[in-house]
């Protein structure tokens, strides 16, 4: 684990890996609290929280699954004066997270219905609504070194802010 690594220019970087395992959300938790900011609104900061929690959930539960020993899941948050970011990599099989992103928003439009009467997908309605509704830019990628990346940012500037309420 890398401590919060603030910078002169009032930036912040923190890095946290942990095991790839569900007990370990209270670690998760804990660290992510540690790195609250008075300049991150705290309507910004739960929505945050959510993401995180469904994306190192989403590593434990399916991309690590078939893994016999899974390696860790690696956590990253940073801050400026502009942008808050969180990054999860894991080490799954390659997800095509735009196209499923894409599928569910495609079959709730045609529906109708509402999206928390859903069995499954929660997380991407959950990502879509983050996305569409709340000013999030969320991307996903397969990375070079053979790892997933989940980037997901919102900027921090005044006439940027926090979009949308719960």
């Amino acid at each position: 684990m890398n401590p919060d690594l603030s910078n002169d220019t009032g930036q912040t970087n923190s890095e946290l890996s942990v095991n790839s395992d569900l007990g370990e959300l209270d670690t998760v938790l804990s660290w992510f609290k540690r790195q609250q900011h008075p300049d991150i609104p705290s309507d910004l900061w739960m929505q945050a929280q959510l993401a995180l929690v469904e994306g190192f959930t989403n590593a434990v539960r399916h991309a690590h699954a078939h893994l016999a020993a899974p390696p860790q899941v690696h956590l990253s948050l940073q801050r400026s004066s502009e942008a808050f970011s969180i990054q999860i990599i894991d080490h799954g099989e390659p997800f095509a997270f735009a196209a499923a992103l894409a599928r569910v928003e495609a079959e709730i439009a045609a529906s109708g219905h509402d999206p928390l009467a859903r069995e499954a997908h929660w997380g991407l309605v959950m990502f879509l609504k983050l996305q569409n509704e709340y000013g999030w830019t969320i991307n996903h990628c397969r990375r070079d070194d053979g790892t997933n990346g989940l980037a997901l940012s919102h900027p921090l500037r005044a006439d940027e802010s926090v979009v949308g309420s719960y």
